[in-house]
């Protein structure tokens, strides 16, 4: 078994998805904000061959970015790496289509222009638009930070995500209580029955 720091929160939703998908063939997964591609390359490996990856960002460097690493440490293409905003994913979904995980790591593009990040109302649409696609099984992980806006798009989706209808939909809220200079939140969304 791989060690993970649960206090690493990128580590840890990387975790929880190979738990929950082990085994499974055919996975259909999102990476909302493909940034630099890390996430994106690791649902693609989760995925595999059969599996299908859709990644998305508004920015050309950050598709450029994640369409470098996937091309230099991947040996198939299951992937499409679209530059469009978050909210309109569902318009590149059909009916038939399942998805078994979506990561959303919200924020902006390091090592590139901190006035281009992601905003909660967005973000918000963006799930609303993917809750319909997820399968029964199927889980949104959002990771946020406060940084970036102080803490403005954490409210907006915290107050989205707690009224969800709860004999629908599980959300869980991870923060990390005992650091300081912001840490990272994460939220999971998971359907109930």
């Amino acid at each position: 078994m791989k060690k993970v720091k649960y206090g690493k929160l990128v580590e840890f939703v990387h975790m929880l998805i190979e738990q929950s998908c082990c085994g499974n063939q055919a996975l259909n997964f999102i990476d909302a904000t493909c940034g630099n591609g890390f996430d994106t390359l690791f649902l693609c490996r989760a995925a595999g061959e059969n599996g299908h990856v859709l990644a998305f960002d508004i920015q050309e460097q950050a598709i450029e970015r994640t369409k470098m690493l996937l091309k230099s440490n991947l040996n198939f293409v299951n992937y499409e790496a679209i530059k469009d905003s978050h909210e309109f994913i569902s318009k590149y979904l059909t009916s038939g289509s399942g998805i078994d995980a979506v990561i959303f790591n919200l924020g902006y593009l390091p090592f590139s222009d901190k006035a281009v990040s992601t905003k909660g109302d967005v973000t918000v649409k963006s799930v609303q638009n993917l809750l319909p696609f997820l399968n029964p099984d199927g889980r949104i992980y959002i990771t946020t930070y406060i940084a970036h806006d102080t803490g403005d798009e954490i409210k907006i989706i915290y107050s989205y995500l707690s009224s969800l209808d709860k004999s629908k939909y599980n959300v869980l809220h991870v923060n990390l209580i005992n650091k300081e200079n912001t840490p990272p939140e994460l939220f999971i969304i998971e359907k109930n029955a």
